[in-house]
């Protein structure tokens, strides 16, 4: 059932994190979490965990589908939609008057050290990202589960970064191990 949230709350809420949205889809989790689960309690921790796993196994962007969704919970269809075009609104904006400047601007010294600023925001969220996301996996769980599912996530992590697998059939192989630790009651 989803939350009672008015369509204005939905779009500042999403104007807010597609301001302050460096880095990609998932640098954007932690100010989510924060946003939904803490400030607004549209979601529960536990759904947004959920959330988070479900919306990388998903074609499309994770920030969008994360957007889609929430917005949903928080005001129905209407929300969804509110949200997805609130997060993306700021990026584009900017996007349209940063590529006007560096066009212009793009060999200065300054606008260059500028940009490696970011960049580095971007990989410290990113980070940031991963930890909220393995201490909320693996909070609570035993030490077996908790082992099993450090096991997928290096194999999944292996077969992507290192041996170039495709990421969808990684998650496929993922979900396939998960099941059938399941079948053997590992979870």
């Amino acid at each position: 059932m989803p939350a009672q949230a008015t369509l204005l709350e939905v779009l500042l809420t999403f104007v807010k994190i597609g301001l302050a949205m460096f880095g990609g889809g998932h640098a954007v989790i932690p100010m989510l979490k924060y946003e939904v689960v803490s400030r607004r309690g549209w979601l529960s921790e536990q759904e947004f965990l959920d959330l988070v796993a479900t919306v990388q196994s998903i074609p499309g962007p994770v920030s969008v589908n994360a957007a889609a969704y929430i917005g949903y919970r928080a005001a129905g269809l209407a929300g969804s939609a509110v949200a997805v075009l609130a997060l993306a609104l700021p990026g584009v904006a900017i996007v349209l008057a940063v590529a006007a400047a560096l066009s212009r601007f793009y060999e200065n010294y300054l606008v260059r050290s500028l940009l490696s600023g970011v960049r580095g925001a971007a990989l410290g969220l990113i980070a940031a990202a991963l930890l909220t996301v393995a201490r909320g996996v693996l909070s609570g769980l035993g030490p077996t589960p908790a082992a099993a599912t450090v096991a997928i996530a290096v194999a999944v992590f292996a077969g992507v970064a290192l041996l170039r697998l495709d990421p969808v059939a990684m998650v496929a192989l993922a979900a396939a191990a998960g099941l059938l630790l399941g079948i053997a009651r590992v979870w």
